[in-house]
């Protein structure tokens, strides 16, 4: 009963995860790149990428080339790079 608690709690929560800016969003299940738990340690491992901040925000996140933000926070850490910016 408390176990399947918490499976629903960790789903709600990924649902949500990275729409605050204190979040630190875990990988995908298997994905090296989920061992670093902040900013600096995963800008260190070039086979890593930022995962962008996805909350309101009154400008849109400036994000650069590994998906790291600029101007708002990165909220975790993966293996996936970042989908390229559509043309404006």
């Amino acid at each position: 009963m408390i176990a399947a608690g918490l499976v629903a709690s960790a789903a709600a929560f990924a649902g949500e995860c990275g729409k605050g800016i204190d979040h630190w969003c875990p990988a995908p299940p298997g994905d090296p790149c989920g061992r670093h738990r902040n900013v600096p340690e995963c800008k260190a491992d070039p086979n890593c990428y930022g995962m962008p901040y996805r909350g309101a925000s009154f400008l849109p996140c400036v994000l650069d080339e590994r998906g790291f933000g600029l101007n708002c926070p990165t909220v975790g850490c993966t293996g996936t790079p970042p989908k390229p910016a559509p043309p404006r």
